[in-house]
C-alpha cells in the first residue's frame, strides 16, 4: 500500500549507507582509514555528486582523526574521551573535538528536533541554536519557506528565529501553549494571517496578534460607509461583515435586502458593496457594487499586488463561479470577458472543509474534494479539484483529475462531519500541500479512526497542464498573449476596465456558451469503458498520520470540537474540546488535546516487525496502515490544561480554567487556527450577541502587554524542557506536580514561575512588558483612530515563558 515497501534507495545512498555500515564495524581506526582509501576508485563514477564528495571528505577525515587519535593516546590509559568495555580501554572521538566543517555534515543529516536535542545536552553544543552561522545554515537548508526563515533573511537575526522556530514546534508537539488570553468581545469576527477582525458596539477593531500589537486600529463603521457608500444613508437595515485580512488591507461585505415583486408575492435580494480600505494608509481603497448576492457564498483573497472576489453565480443551480481581480497599485478591476464563470463543483461551498482559496508564489490556488457521482462505479476513486489563476489574471488552468486522487472507496465508509482541509506551503521544501483530516470505518470495521493524509500538489508544466480557456498564462514576470495584464492595457477585444470607484460596471453576469459542459458532465463521474480502472498510488507513511481510535480511548461528540487542526511541520494534531470535569459534568471545561508521533529508532523497528503478539492484538487501523506504525511511534493523546484536584483544587490553573471558558460565556463555540495559534470565541448566554474572543499561542515571540506571568507551576510534556539547568531537581518537581495536576506528569518536566529565571535562558525577549499607556489617537481619516487594545483593560490571560 505505502511507498517505498520493496524498493532500493538511490544508487549513490545505497553507497553511503553501504560505507558508512563498513567504516563503523572496522576494527581499528587504522583498518578503517584503509577501507576508506580502498573503496575511493571504485566509486569514481559518483564524483560528480558534489553530496557524495561531502560526505566521502567527512568519512576520510574522520577516520584519519580517529587514527591519529589512536596513535596518540594509545590503549591502555584511562583519560577523558576513553571508556571500559569490559578489561579493555576503548578510545572514542569526542564529537566537541571534530572540526566546525565536519560537525556541519553531521547537521545535514539530522532533523531540526534532533539537532535540538543535541543542543540541549551540554553547554558546549548549546552553539548550534546559538551561533549565527549554524542557524542560518540550518535554517536555509531544512525550513528555507517557514515564516522564521523569511524573517531571518530581513533581520538577519538567524539565531534568534532559529530558536523560536524549535520552541514554536515544541510547543505544539508537547501542547503547551506560550499563552492565553480574552483579547476582545465582539459580536462578529474573523482571523486572518495573524490579525483578529471583530466587530464591538459599532465598531471595526483590527488587532495584530501574531505582531503582539499593543494598540488597535478602530474604524468607525457608519462613518466608514458614510465615505464610502453615500446612499448607504438611506439603508436602515444593514450589515457589514469582515470577509479577509491580509497585507494590511481589510475587505468588508456591506449587504442588505431588496424587496421585489414575484408574481402574487414578494420576495426579496441580497444587494451590496464589497469595500476594501488599507488599516495601515487609513483609506479606502476601493467599492465594488454586487447585486443578487448570497453573503454566505463570497470568498475575498489578498496579497499587496492584487485582490481576488470569488462568488458563486446562480448559473447551473449554483455551480458556477464568478471571478474578479482587483490591482491594488493600478487601483484598477479586472473583468476579462472570456473567463468570468467557472463551473467548479462548488454546490456546497463550505470554506476549510469542501473547498479552500489561498495566494502563493503569485497564484491564487482553489481546491475542492467534492465530487458528484452520477454513475456508480465499481472502481470509484475520488479526486481534488484544482486550479489556480495567476495575478497577472491571464488564463486559468487546473489539474487533472486523475493526477491529484484523493482516496479510494475500499477504504471503507467517511463521517463528513469530521472532515477538514487546508492548504499550505511545506516549511522544508516549498511545495504547495494539502492536509485532509477524515474521519473512517477503514475497511468495515466497527470503530472509527481519524486519519490525516497530506497529499503534494504538483503541477504539471504548462504545455502539459489543461488550460479551461484559450488564453497562455505568463505569470507575474512573463509576457501575455491574451487577456488583460495589470497595467491597464489588453489585447484581449471588448475588455473594458474599471477605476476603483468606477466599479458598476459588469456586475451582469455572462452566461456560458450552449456548447459548455454541465456540471457533473465530467468524465471522472462516469464510468467509461475506453479508461482503464483507476488505481490509487501507494502513500507514503510519511504523508499519513493516524490519530483517534474510537476503540482505544474516549470519543467525543463533533459538537464539542469546534477547533480541529493538524500541523505536518510536528507531526501532530490538536484539537480544542469541551471536556467537562467529571466532578463537574454539566459546566463547560475548554482544553486542548492533542497527540503527536515520532520515528522508530532502527532496533525498534526491529521489535516490532517481530513482535508477533503487537500485531495480534493491534487494531484494524494499525494492520491496514501497517508501514506507517511500523516506522513512527505514536504517542497517546495529552490535553491542556491538566485536570483539577478535587481534593486540593489549585487556585492558578482555576484562574486558567476561567480564561479558556469564560464565565457567563457559555453558549456556542466556534473558532479558527493557524500554524501558531488558536482563536475561538464563546458566545454568551442569555441571547446575548455578544461573545468572548479567547487566544492562545504556541509561539514564544507572540507576547501581549500587560500580561501576567503564570501563578503556579506549569506540566511541559513531550519533548523535554528546554532548562538544562535544573535536571538536579526534576524528580522532586515531577513528584510535586503529580500532586497538584495529575494528568500527563509521566511524560513532563516542572517548569518554575517566570520569576526564577533560570540561568542561560533569554527570558526577557519572550515574557510580555508592562502594559504601555497608549492614548487614542486620530488618523488622517475621520472614521479610523488608534486606541488602546482591549486586553489591556480586559486584563485576563497568563504567560508560561520561563
Amino acid at each position: 500500500m505505502f511507498a517505498g515497501k520493496g524498493q532500493l534507495p538511490p544508487r549513490q545512498l545505497r553507497y553511503k549507507f553501504s560505507l558508512a555500515c563498513l567504516l563503523t564495524n572496522c576494527s581499528s581506526p587504522m583498518q578503517c582509514r584503509h577501507w576508506t582509501l580502498w573503496l575511493y576508485p571504485f566509486l569514481s563514477d559518483l564524483n560528480s555528486c558534489h553530496s557524495f564528495k561531502a560526505w566521502f571528505t567527512f568519512l576520510y577525515s574522520y577516520s584519519t582523526i580517529l587514527w591519529f587519535s589512536h596513535c596518540i593516546r594509545p590503549l591502555g590509559t584511562s583519560r577523558s574521551g576513553q571508556h571500559i568495555v569490559g578489561n579493555t580501554y576503548c578510545n572514542i572521538m569526542s564529537l566537541l573535538k571534530l572540526p566546525y566543517e565536519m560537525v556541519s555534515y553531521v547537521l545535514d543529516e539530522l532533523d531540526l528536533d534532533d539537532v535540538w536535542q543535541l543542543s540541549l545536552t551540554c553547554r558546549h553544543l548549546r552553539s548550534l541554536v546559538t551561533e549565527s552561522n549554524t542557524a542560518k545554515r540550518l535554517l536555509e537548508s531544512k525550513a528555507p519557506a517557514a515564516t522564521e526563515t523569511q524573517n531571518a533573511r530581513v533581520t538577519k537575526n538567524y539565531a534568534h528565529e532559529l530558536r523560536r522556530l524549535l520552541k514554536r514546534r515544541q510547543s505544539i508537539s508537547s501542547v503547551t501553549p506560550y499563552l492565553a488570553a480574552v483579547v476582545g468581545f465582539g459580536e462578529d469576527w474573523i482571523y486572518r494571517n495573524g490579525v483578529l477582525c471583530y466587530i464591538r458596539q459599532g465598531q471595526l477593531r483590527i488587532l495584530n496578534l501574531h505582531g503582539s500589537a499593543a494598540d488597535e486600529v478602530v474604524v468607525n463603521i457608519r462613518l466608514l460607509l458614510d465615505e464610502a457608500i453615500p446612499g448607504s444613508r438611506k439603508i436602515r437595515k444593514y450589515r457589514l461583515r469582515p470577509l479577509n485580512v491580509s497585507n494590511n488591507i481589510v475587505s468588508c461585505l456591506y449587504y442588505y435586502k431588496t424587496p421585489y415583486a414575484n408574481g402574487n408575492h414578494c420576495d426579496s435580494f441580497y444587494e451590496g458593496s464589497l469595500v476594501v480600505f488599507s488599516a495601515q494608509a487609513h483609506k479606502i481603497l476601493t467599492v465594488e457594487h454586487l447585486l443578487d448576492l448570497e453573503p454566505n457564498r463570497l470568498v475575498v483573497r489578498n496579497n499587496d499586488e492584487a485582490l481576488f472576489l470569488i462568488r458563486r453565480s446562480r448559473l447551473h443551480g449554483g455551480r458556477v463561479v464568478l471571478w474578479n481581480a482587483y490591482n491594488i497599485p493600478a487601483d484598477r478591476w479586472h473583468r476579462p470577458p472570456h473567463f468570468p464563470w467557472y463551473t467548479f463543483n462548488f454546490q456546497p461551498f463550505e470554506m476549510d472543509i469542501t473547498q479552500c482559496f489561498e495566494i502563493f508564489n503569485g497564484h491564487i490556488y482553489s481546491l475542492s474534494n467534492y465530487s458528484e457521482l452520477e454513475e456508480e462505479e465499481a472502481d470509484w476513486v475520488s479526486s481534488y479539484h484544482c486550479l489556480r489563476v495567476p495575478l497577472s489574471f491571464t488564463g486559468m488552468y487546473k489539474v487533472k483529475p486523475d493526477e491529484l486522487l484523493r482516496r479510494n472507496h475500499l477504504d471503507g465508509p467517511m463521517d463528513h462531519r469530521w472532515t477538514f482541509m487546508k492548504m499550505f506551503k511545506d516549511e522544508a521544501t516549498g511545495e504547495i500541500k494539502v492536509v485532509e483530516s477524515r474521519r473512517e470505518w477503514i475497511k468495515g470495521s466497527s470503530s472509527t479512526t481519524r486519519t490525516y493524509y497530506t497529499t503534494t500538489i504538483k503541477w504539471p508544466s504548462e504545455n502539459d497542464s489543461h488550460s479551461i480557456f484559450d488564453s497562455k498564462e505568463g505569470g507575474l514576470n512573463g509576457s501575455n498573449t491574451s487577456g488583460a495584464d495589470f497595467s491597464g492595457n489588453s489585447s484581449s477585444p471588448g475588455y473594458q476596465g474599471s477605476s476603483g470607484n468606477e466599479s458598476d460596471q459588469g456586475n451582469a453576469e455572462i452566461h456560458p456558451d450552449d456548447s459548455s459542459p454541465e456540471p457533473g458532465d465530467s468524465d471522472s463521474n462516469h464510468q467509461r469503458d475506453d479508461r482503464p480502472p483507476r488505481i490509487l498510488p501507494p502513500r507514503d507513511p510519511r504523508d499519513v498520520h493516524p490519530g483517534d481510535d474510537s476503540s482505544k480511548g474516549p470519543v467525543f461528540l463533533r459538537n464539542k470540537c469546534p477547533i480541529l487542526s493538524y500541523h505536518p511541520s510536528c507531526q501532530t494534531f490538536l484539537d480544542l474540546v469541551d471536556d467537562p470535569s467529571p466532578s463537574n459534568p454539566g459546566k463547560q471545561r475548554m482544553r486542548i488535546r492533542g497527540g503527536t508521533r515520532h520515528r522508530r529508532r532502527p532496533e525498534e523497528i526491529d521489535d516490532w516487525s517481530g513482535c508477533s503478539k503487537a500485531k495480534s492484538l493491534s487494531s484494524v487501523a494499525e494492520t491496514h496502515f501497517e508501514e506507517v506504525y511500523k516506522m513512527y511511534k505514536h504517542e497517546e493523546p495529552i490535553s491542556w490544561p491538566p485536570n483539577q484536584d478535587p481534593e486540593s483544587p489549585n487556585p492558578a490553573l482555576a484562574q486558567l480554567y476561567e480564561i479558556l471558558s469564560p464565565p457567563n460565556y457559555v453558549g456556542e463555540i466556534t473558532g479558527d487556527w493557524d500554524e501558531r495559534s488558536f482563536v475561538y470565541a464563546a458566545g454568551a448566554s442569555g441571547g446575548s450577541k455578544q461573545k468572548a474572543l479567547v487566544f492562545i499561542s504556541f509561539d514564544p515571540s507572540i507576547s501581549l502587554a500587560g500580561t501576567l506571568p503564570y501563578p503556579g507551576h506549569m506540566v511541559f510534556g513531550r519533548p523535554q524542557s528546554l532548562d538544562t539547568t535544573r535536571s538536579r531537581n526534576t524528580a522532586s518537581d515531577n513528584s510535586t506536580a503529580h500532586q497538584n495536576h495529575g494528568e500527563g506528569v509521566k511524560r513532563g518536566r516542572q517548569l518554575g514561575r517566570a520569576k526564577q529565571t533560570p540561568r542561560g535562558r533569554q527570558t526577557e525577549r519572550n515574557a510580555p512588558t508592562e502594559a504601555t499607556q497608549v492614548h487614542s489617537t486620530k488618523t488622517d481619516a475621520f472614521w479610523c483612530t488608534i486606541e488602546p487594545a482591549l486586553y489591556q483593560t480586559i486584563r485576563k490571560g497568563f504567560h508560561f515563558c520561563v
